[in-house]
């Protein structure tokens, strides 16, 4: 396995990690170092410490390990040495997968999509989004309780391990497809009771802000409307879609929504059971697709959130893109975004700039009349 240098304080009490993920090849290798730069800051928001990362390149995935006996046997010494206590892996493991690599190892392991499943149950505050979160673990969950390991039998908690908690996920699949029935009657009614909201302001012009998460979406909404939406550096701060008043001079008024931001494999459990949150979305009339300037690999975060927003069925709502936080670009920078991204807003809602353009547009968008 290649290692990739990452800056830790071995001090930290946090659960002490490791990072795994794979290449078919040398020249996807740099795919792989990006997912894996984004995988550091998922673990970081979990409340992990990171003490290092490996690419294993391989020209096939290892059906009983993912990355091979060999190097599970070699994974195995590196997490005794450095006294790890998780390994996460940049990728989606079958139930026989984590528990071989487990047995191997001896300490606990979880993929991707855990991991994100986790942060949500972190981050959830409302009644609807521990619900939303709860189907989404168990919808992940249920195909995977046949020889399930030791992962399934955690008595000591960590990362991976919130949520729905263990006795819910030690019972059999007719109680836990039960519990499925019974979070999905609940989220529906929630449901019916916003489409019955939004039909009551029906009239009004209603924008959704939508991106990939920490893009600035509350930070916008904020700037726009003073809502004094909560805003974090962590990763998906916002699980709930928060609606706001936006007023535009002389006499305008529209309905603005922050949403929650998407990830690059966002699991499609999860993006299922947060239809009620996304409702907000697929009810738009326009959505403002917001964009970290600063990011290293804009394009592929664009995709993802292209790819999540046709998975609704929202691709034919007009979309106005907006690239954010210019204030930490060169000017220089910017100009080359102009170019390559035309018909577009450079904003700093930290500093708010470019923001009267976009009430600007969002007006002639609503409400003109020629």
């Amino acid at each position: 396995m290649n290692p990739v240098t990452v800056s830790h304080d071995l001090t930290k009490k946090e659960e002490r990690i490791i990072l795994i993920a794979a290449a078919n090849s040398r020249t996807e290798r740099w795919r792989a170092i990006q997912s894996l730069d984004e995988l550091v800051n998922l673990t970081r928001t979990a409340g992990g410490d990171v003490i290092e990362r490996f690419i294993q390149i391989r020209p096939r995935f290892d059906p009983a390990t993912f990355i091979g006996i060999g190097k599970t046997r070699e994974l195995a010494g590196i997490c005794r040495e450095f006294r790890i206590d998780l390994v996460i892996f940049d990728a989606e493991l079958s139930a026989a997968q984590i528990r071989n690599i487990e047995k191997i190892i001896g300490i606990r392991v979880i993929d991707r999509t855990m991991l994100i499943l986790d942060i949500f149950a972190k981050h959830a505050r409302t009644k609807e989004a521990k619900l939303q979160v709860e189907l989404a673990q168990l919808e992940y969950r249920l195909p995977r309780l046949v020889g399930m390991g030791v992962e399934f039998s955690r008595l000591g908690g960590g990362i991976g391990t919130r949520g729905p908690g263990e006795k819910k996920l030690e019972v059999d699949r007719r109680r836990i497809k039960q519990r499925i029935s019974s979070l999905k009657r609940a989220l529906k009614k929630i449901e019916q009771t916003k489409r019955i909201q939004r039909k009551g302001r029906k009239s009004i012009p209603r924008i959704a802000v939508v991106g990939y998460t920490n893009a600035g979406k509350s930070s916008l909404v904020n700037a726009l409307t003073n809502a004094g939406l909560v805003t974090s550096d962590h990763l998906f701060s916002t699980l709930d879609s928060n609606t706001s008043v936006l007023f535009v001079p002389p006499h305008h008024k529209m309905l603005i929504s922050d949403t929650v931001g998407f990830v690059k494999n966002l699991p499609h459990s999860l993006i299922a059971s947060f239809h009620a949150t996304l409702a907000e979305v697929l009810d738009a009339n326009i959505l403002i697709h917001i964009i970290d300037a600063t990011s290293e690999d804009i394009d592929s975060k664009i995709e993802t959130v292209m790819d999540v927003l046709e998975e609704i069925h929202v691709e034919a709502t007009p979309v106005v893109t907006v690239f954010n936080k210019i204030d930490r670009l060169f000017p220089e920078q910017m100009e080359r975004y102009r170019l390559r991204y035309p018909h577009t807003f450079l904003v700093s809602a930290h500093d708010r700039r470019g923001l009267d353009e976009i009430k600007e547009y969002l007006k002639e968008f609503f409400f003109s009349t020629t």
